[in-house]
Protein backbone atom coordinates (compact mmCIF):
# COMPACT_ATOMS: atom_id res chain seq x y z
CA UNK A 1 0.00 0.00 0.00
CA UNK A 2 1.10 3.57 -0.74
CA UNK A 3 0.43 6.59 1.44
CA UNK A 4 -1.50 8.25 -1.36
CA UNK A 5 -4.16 5.55 -1.10
CA UNK A 6 -5.09 6.86 2.35
CA UNK A 7 -5.52 10.42 1.06
CA UNK A 8 -8.30 11.93 -1.03
CA UNK A 9 -8.51 15.30 -2.74
CA UNK A 10 -11.48 16.16 -0.51
CA UNK A 11 -9.27 15.62 2.55
CA UNK A 12 -6.54 18.07 1.54
CA UNK A 13 -6.85 21.73 2.57
CA UNK A 14 -4.53 24.25 0.89
CA UNK A 15 -4.14 26.86 2.12
CA UNK A 16 -5.04 25.85 5.66
CA UNK A 17 -6.18 28.92 7.56
CA UNK A 18 -6.02 28.07 11.25
CA UNK A 19 -5.15 29.90 14.44
CA UNK A 20 -3.61 26.86 16.13
CA UNK A 21 -3.29 23.09 15.81
CA UNK A 22 -6.66 22.41 17.38
CA UNK A 23 -8.40 24.72 14.95
CA UNK A 24 -6.56 23.02 12.08
CA UNK A 25 -7.57 19.59 13.37
CA UNK A 26 -11.23 20.57 13.49
CA UNK A 27 -11.06 21.72 9.85
CA UNK A 28 -9.38 18.49 8.77
CA UNK A 29 -11.94 16.48 10.76
CA UNK A 30 -14.73 18.22 8.82
CA UNK A 31 -12.98 17.22 5.59
CA UNK A 32 -12.89 13.58 6.75
CA UNK A 33 -16.59 13.71 7.52
CA UNK A 34 -17.44 15.32 4.17
CA UNK A 35 -15.44 12.66 2.32
CA UNK A 36 -17.42 9.87 4.04
CA UNK A 37 -14.39 8.52 5.93
CA UNK A 38 -16.32 8.80 9.20
CA UNK A 39 -19.20 6.39 9.85
CA UNK A 40 -20.60 8.28 12.85
CA UNK A 41 -20.00 12.05 12.47
CA UNK A 42 -21.82 13.00 15.69
CA UNK A 43 -19.75 10.61 17.75
CA UNK A 44 -16.56 11.79 16.06
CA UNK A 45 -17.32 15.44 16.78
CA UNK A 46 -17.97 14.58 20.42
CA UNK A 47 -14.62 12.78 20.57
CA UNK A 48 -12.83 15.84 19.21
CA UNK A 49 -14.49 18.11 21.74
CA UNK A 50 -14.19 15.90 24.83
CA UNK A 51 -11.05 13.81 24.35
CA UNK A 52 -8.46 16.06 22.82
CA UNK A 53 -5.21 14.03 22.77
CA UNK A 54 -2.36 15.03 25.03
CA UNK A 55 0.21 13.21 22.88
CA UNK A 56 -0.09 15.00 19.54
CA UNK A 57 3.04 13.97 17.69
CA UNK A 58 5.39 16.63 16.39
CA UNK A 59 7.09 15.00 13.41
CA UNK A 60 10.70 16.13 13.70
CA UNK A 61 9.51 19.73 14.05
CA UNK A 62 8.13 19.57 10.49
CA UNK A 63 4.46 18.79 11.06
CA UNK A 64 1.85 18.08 13.71
CA UNK A 65 0.15 14.70 13.68
CA UNK A 66 -3.03 14.56 15.82
CA UNK A 67 -4.44 11.05 15.77
CA UNK A 68 -7.54 9.24 17.00
CA UNK A 69 -8.47 5.58 17.23
CA UNK A 70 -12.24 5.43 17.27
CA UNK A 71 -15.10 3.21 16.14
CA UNK A 72 -16.55 6.31 14.50
CA UNK A 73 -14.01 5.88 11.68
CA UNK A 74 -14.84 3.53 8.81
CA UNK A 75 -11.19 2.67 8.16
CA UNK A 76 -7.71 4.18 8.43
CA UNK A 77 -7.71 7.56 6.68
CA UNK A 78 -5.65 10.74 6.47
CA UNK A 79 -6.46 14.43 6.06
CA UNK A 80 -3.67 16.92 5.37
CA UNK A 81 -3.47 20.68 5.52
CA UNK A 82 -0.71 23.12 4.55
CA UNK A 83 -0.75 26.57 6.10
CA UNK A 84 0.85 29.65 4.59
CA UNK A 85 2.28 30.57 7.98
CA UNK A 86 3.55 28.41 10.87
CA UNK A 87 0.90 27.46 13.42
CA UNK A 88 1.44 26.17 16.94
CA UNK A 89 -0.25 24.31 19.75
CA UNK A 90 -1.97 26.53 22.31
CA UNK A 91 -0.01 24.88 25.13
CA UNK A 92 3.34 25.11 23.27
CA UNK A 93 3.50 28.36 21.30
CA UNK A 94 7.25 27.90 20.75
CA UNK A 95 6.68 24.78 18.63
CA UNK A 96 5.21 25.46 15.23
CA UNK A 97 4.92 23.97 11.74
CA UNK A 98 3.03 24.65 8.52
CA UNK A 99 1.76 21.10 8.00
CA UNK A 100 -0.92 19.28 10.01
CA UNK A 101 -1.87 15.66 9.27
CA UNK A 102 -4.92 14.14 10.95
CA UNK A 103 -4.94 10.34 11.18
CA UNK A 104 -8.00 8.30 12.21
CA UNK A 105 -8.71 4.60 12.32
CA UNK A 106 -10.93 2.07 14.09
CA UNK A 107 -9.44 0.15 17.05
CA UNK A 108 -9.78 -3.11 15.10
CA UNK A 109 -7.23 -1.79 12.57
CA UNK A 110 -4.55 -0.88 15.11
CA UNK A 111 -1.72 -2.40 13.06
CA UNK A 112 -2.63 -0.49 9.89
CA UNK A 113 -3.10 2.67 11.97
CA UNK A 114 0.45 2.46 13.37
CA UNK A 115 1.93 1.63 9.97
CA UNK A 116 0.23 4.64 8.42
CA UNK A 117 1.63 6.85 11.17
CA UNK A 118 5.12 5.51 10.49
CA UNK A 119 4.73 6.16 6.76
CA UNK A 120 3.70 9.79 7.35
CA UNK A 121 6.68 10.37 9.62
CA UNK A 122 9.08 8.82 7.13
CA UNK A 123 7.72 10.80 4.18
CA UNK A 124 7.88 14.10 6.05
CA UNK A 125 11.45 13.43 7.16
CA UNK A 126 12.53 14.04 3.55
CA UNK A 127 13.53 17.61 2.69
CA UNK A 128 12.18 17.33 -0.85
CA UNK A 129 8.75 16.28 0.46
CA UNK A 130 8.64 19.16 2.91
CA UNK A 131 9.73 21.73 0.32
CA UNK A 132 7.17 20.49 -2.22
CA UNK A 133 4.35 20.64 0.32
CA UNK A 134 5.35 24.15 1.36
CA UNK A 135 5.21 25.23 -2.32
CA UNK A 136 1.82 23.59 -2.91
CA UNK A 137 -0.93 26.00 -3.93
CA UNK A 138 -3.76 23.50 -4.17
CA UNK A 139 -4.91 20.02 -3.16
CA UNK A 140 -3.84 18.75 -6.59
CA UNK A 141 -0.32 20.06 -5.96
CA UNK A 142 -0.19 18.09 -2.71
CA UNK A 143 -1.38 14.88 -4.32
CA UNK A 144 1.20 15.35 -7.07
CA UNK A 145 4.10 15.20 -4.59
CA UNK A 146 5.45 11.78 -5.55
CA UNK A 147 7.59 11.33 -2.44
CA UNK A 148 4.41 11.65 -0.38
CA UNK A 149 1.87 9.81 -2.54
CA UNK A 150 4.29 6.97 -3.40
CA UNK A 151 5.67 6.57 0.11
CA UNK A 152 5.18 2.91 1.08
CA UNK A 153 3.13 2.06 4.12
CA UNK A 154 5.49 -0.42 5.83
CA UNK A 155 4.68 -4.03 6.45
CA UNK A 156 3.86 -5.10 9.99
CA UNK A 157 6.26 -3.42 12.41
CA UNK A 158 7.86 -5.86 14.83
CA UNK A 159 9.34 -5.23 18.27
CA UNK A 160 12.83 -5.85 16.89
CA UNK A 161 12.39 -2.87 14.56
CA UNK A 162 11.88 -0.30 17.32
CA UNK A 163 13.44 -1.75 20.49
CA UNK A 164 16.65 -0.47 22.05
CA UNK A 165 19.15 -3.30 21.51
CA UNK A 166 21.76 -2.09 24.00
CA UNK A 167 20.28 -2.68 27.43
CA UNK A 168 21.55 -1.53 30.80
CA UNK A 169 21.03 -4.42 33.22
CA UNK A 170 22.27 -5.49 36.64
CA UNK A 171 22.87 -8.85 38.35
CA UNK A 172 20.62 -9.89 41.25
CA UNK A 173 23.42 -9.90 43.84
CA UNK A 174 24.60 -6.34 43.16
CA UNK A 175 24.21 -4.01 46.20
CA UNK A 176 21.36 -1.58 45.72
CA UNK A 177 23.63 1.42 46.15
CA UNK A 178 25.82 0.32 43.22
CA UNK A 179 22.76 -0.36 41.07
CA UNK A 180 21.44 3.09 41.94
CA UNK A 181 24.65 4.70 40.69
CA UNK A 182 24.27 2.87 37.36
CA UNK A 183 20.61 3.79 37.02
CA UNK A 184 21.31 7.46 37.70
CA UNK A 185 24.45 7.59 35.53
CA UNK A 186 22.60 6.09 32.54
CA UNK A 187 19.59 8.36 33.14
CA UNK A 188 17.09 5.54 32.97
CA UNK A 189 14.15 4.88 35.26
CA UNK A 190 14.24 1.07 35.12
CA UNK A 191 16.71 -1.74 34.48
CA UNK A 192 16.17 -5.48 33.95
CA UNK A 193 17.80 -7.77 36.49
CA UNK A 194 19.42 -10.70 34.68
CA UNK A 195 20.95 -14.02 35.64
CA UNK A 196 24.24 -15.54 34.41
CA UNK A 197 22.70 -16.76 31.14
CA UNK A 198 20.95 -13.49 30.36
CA UNK A 199 17.59 -14.65 31.69
CA UNK A 200 15.32 -11.90 33.04
CA UNK A 201 14.79 -12.37 36.76
CA UNK A 202 13.10 -9.08 37.61
CA UNK A 203 13.01 -5.32 37.16
CA UNK A 204 14.63 -2.60 39.25
CA UNK A 205 13.05 0.86 39.07
CA UNK A 206 13.60 4.28 40.58
CA UNK A 207 10.57 3.51 42.75
CA UNK A 208 12.67 0.95 44.62
CA UNK A 209 15.36 3.56 45.24
CA UNK A 210 12.79 5.93 46.69
CA UNK A 211 11.37 3.24 48.95
CA UNK A 212 14.64 1.86 50.28
CA UNK A 213 17.45 4.38 49.87
CA UNK A 214 15.87 7.77 50.55
CA UNK A 215 16.26 8.98 54.13
CA UNK A 216 13.18 8.89 56.31
CA UNK A 217 12.76 12.63 56.27
CA UNK A 218 12.96 14.90 53.26
CA UNK A 219 13.00 18.56 54.21
CA UNK A 220 12.36 20.34 50.94
CA UNK A 221 12.67 19.99 47.19
CA UNK A 222 12.64 22.46 44.37
CA UNK A 223 8.87 22.16 44.06
CA UNK A 224 8.20 22.77 47.73
CA UNK A 225 7.70 20.86 50.93
CA UNK A 226 7.01 17.13 50.71
CA UNK A 227 6.21 14.47 53.23
CA UNK A 228 8.84 12.19 54.65
CA UNK A 229 9.01 8.81 52.94
CA UNK A 230 9.11 6.03 55.49
CA UNK A 231 10.73 2.71 54.72
CA UNK A 232 8.76 -0.40 55.39
CA UNK A 233 9.78 -2.43 58.40
CA UNK A 234 10.17 -5.72 56.58
CA UNK A 235 12.72 -8.13 55.30
CA UNK A 236 13.09 -5.85 52.26
CA UNK A 237 14.53 -3.08 54.48
CA UNK A 238 17.63 -4.34 56.37
CA UNK A 239 19.62 -2.21 58.77
CA UNK A 240 21.92 -1.06 55.93
CA UNK A 241 19.66 -0.35 52.93
CA UNK A 242 22.60 0.51 50.66
CA UNK A 243 23.97 -3.03 50.90
CA UNK A 244 20.63 -4.68 50.14
CA UNK A 245 20.97 -7.05 47.15
CA UNK A 246 18.93 -6.02 44.14
CA UNK A 247 17.07 -9.35 44.27
CA UNK A 248 15.50 -8.37 47.61
CA UNK A 249 13.71 -5.30 46.27
CA UNK A 250 13.20 -5.90 42.54
CA UNK A 251 9.84 -6.63 40.92
CA UNK A 252 9.80 -10.36 40.24
CA UNK A 253 6.70 -10.35 38.07
CA UNK A 254 7.91 -8.96 34.74
CA UNK A 255 6.19 -9.10 31.37
CA UNK A 256 8.70 -9.86 28.61
CA UNK A 257 8.27 -9.49 24.86
CA UNK A 258 9.57 -11.59 21.99
CA UNK A 259 11.24 -9.90 19.02
CA UNK A 260 8.60 -11.18 16.59
CA UNK A 261 5.64 -9.59 18.39
CA UNK A 262 4.01 -6.70 16.58
CA UNK A 263 4.11 -3.14 17.84
CA UNK A 264 0.32 -3.02 17.50
CA UNK A 265 0.02 -5.93 19.94
CA UNK A 266 2.45 -4.23 22.32
CA UNK A 267 0.50 -0.97 22.17
CA UNK A 268 -2.66 -2.85 23.14
CA UNK A 269 -0.75 -4.57 25.95
CA UNK A 270 0.57 -1.26 27.26
CA UNK A 271 -2.97 0.05 27.50
CA UNK A 272 -4.64 -3.05 28.96
CA UNK A 273 -1.89 -3.83 31.49
CA UNK A 274 -0.89 -0.21 32.20
CA UNK A 275 2.76 -1.08 31.56
CA UNK A 276 5.01 1.25 29.61
CA UNK A 277 8.28 -0.71 29.39
CA UNK A 278 9.24 -4.28 28.59
CA UNK A 279 12.42 -6.38 28.39
CA UNK A 280 12.71 -8.15 25.02
CA UNK A 281 14.03 -11.71 24.97
CA UNK A 282 15.27 -14.25 22.45
CA UNK A 283 15.30 -17.90 23.51
CA UNK A 284 14.82 -16.72 27.08
CA UNK A 285 17.79 -14.31 27.10
CA UNK A 286 17.61 -10.51 27.21
CA UNK A 287 18.31 -8.86 23.82
CA UNK A 288 16.54 -5.51 24.05
CA UNK A 289 14.25 -3.11 25.86
CA UNK A 290 11.11 -1.38 24.61
CA UNK A 291 9.34 1.63 26.12
CA UNK A 292 6.41 3.76 25.09
CA UNK A 293 8.81 6.57 24.19
CA UNK A 294 10.78 4.19 21.93
CA UNK A 295 7.65 3.62 19.87
CA UNK A 296 6.97 7.35 19.58
CA UNK A 297 10.59 8.36 18.92
CA UNK A 298 11.63 5.60 16.52
CA UNK A 299 8.41 4.62 14.81
CA UNK A 300 6.79 8.05 14.60
CA UNK A 301 9.94 10.10 14.17
CA UNK A 302 9.07 12.45 17.02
Amino acid sequence: MKLGELLDRRRVIVPLQARNVRDATMQLAAALIDSDAIADPARFRTLLEDEWPEDIVSVSGRAFLPHFRTDAARTVALALGVSGEPIARVAEPSRSARIVVLLVGPPAEAAAYLRAMAAVAQALSRDDTLEALHRAGSADDVLAVASLAEAPVPAEVAVRDVMTPVVTSVPPDMPLKDAAHILLARRVSAMPVVGPNGEVLGMLTDRHLMRVLLPEKVSAMSTGQVRAIKRRKSKESPVDPASTPVRDVMDRSVLCLEEEQTVADVAALMISKEVDRFPVTRDGALVGFLTRSDIVRKLLGA
